[in-house]
């Protein structure tokens, strides 16, 4: 077509992933598994998750180190490694805290979502009183 413009796209250079966030990203699907599945041997883990079994072992590892998964009893097989299962431990807690204009909730929960104890008490209007904290 006499005086039609071609859309001109300009190219930028993509942005990728650092290594440290699909670290976070992949110990994030691995704790979430370990969670919704439990017990769960590592081989499940990477089978699940379609990671390489050297990567759930270093995710395991450091979630171990951390006391934030347990490994359980070992499994059974016809043959083969028995597998050892693992799960979360349940003595480990996660704090909550919502903050809204007129309502401010702090729950406790174990590592399963489940809560253990939930507090709520007004948020003061003024921002510097909230911040400053009551005197109890």
């Amino acid at each position: 077509m006499p005086g039609h413009l071609e859309p001109v796209i300009e190219s930028k250079p993509m942005q990728t992933a650092s290594s440290e966030v699909v670290r976070d990203i992949n110990r994030r699907i691995v704790l979430n598994l370990i969670r919704t599945r439990q017990p769960i041997s590592r081989a499940d883990l990477a089978r699940v998750s379609g990671m390489q079994r050297s990567t759930i072992s270093l995710i395991v590892e450091s979630l171990m180190e951390e006391n934030w998964v347990l490994e359980g009893p070992t499994g059974r097989l016809p043959r083969g490694r028995r597998p050892t299962f693992l799960r979360l431990n349940d003595e480990r807690v996660i704090i909550g805290v919502d903050i809204r204009p007129v309502q401010t909730t702090v729950a406790v929960a174990d590592v399963n979502g489940k809560f253990t104890s939930q507090e709520a008490m007004p948020t003061p209007a003024d921002p510097k009183v909230a911040v400053k904290g009551s005197n109890r």
